[in-house]
């Protein structure tokens, strides 16, 4: 075979399809890297929106659980007046002897329409005084806190009684009321 020839067929059946079959390979390699990229991203996505999925699922589900507190708060935001703040209040009382916690005074400082401009709730505040020891103040407090969750405690203040036994409390609340 003659030399003129060798080289064509070295150039065109050896080196120019093995120059076609390596950028075939990098196309590939290059196309299967950005789909893989594009798979991980996608995976990542795919991955944090079940995850929010499954957030929204279980908060869902504890919406429900508490769906009958929630029905029964609103019921007490629509219901409450200020003589059932008292009643309420004579009923944590009622849980501890004489000694332990006692209703000295109580007076209404005054009613409003609302609480601010944005609130159409009506409010009123209630100065209470009340001999009590420390834990049965707390325990009374939580009670109240707990059946009362139109109720915000403004301020308390403490004074030793003069017997030692109990502590004098001055406590001002504001409590969301019909009237």
């Amino acid at each position: 075979m003659n030399d003129y020839y060798k080289q064509s067929v070295t150039v065109f059946g050896i080196a120019v399809p093995c120059l076609f079959m390596v950028l075939i390979a990098g196309v590939a390699l290059y196309m299967s890297s950005s789909t893989s990229t594009e798979y991980k991203k996608k995976k990542k996505a795919y991955d944090k929106a079940q995850v929010a999925m499954k957030q929204t699922m279980q908060l869902q589900g504890e919406v429900q659980e508490t769906g009958e507190y929630l029905k029964e708060w609103d019921h007490m935001l629509n219901t409450e007046t200020r003589g059932t703040f008292l009643e309420h209040w004579k009923t944590a009382e009622k849980k501890f002897s004489g000694k332990e916690l006692t209703k000295t005074s109580h007076n209404w400082v005054n009613y409003s329409e609302g609480l601010g401009k944005g609130i159409t709730q009506p409010a009123s505040q209630v100065n209470m005084s009340f001999s009590a020891t420390y834990r049965a103040m707390q325990l009374a407090m939580l009670e109240m806190e707990t059946k009362l969750p139109n109720m915000q405690l403004d301020s308390l203040s403490m004074t030793p009684d003069s017997s030692g036994d109990s502590i004098n409390f001055e406590t001002t609340f504001t409590v969301w009321t019909l009237k």
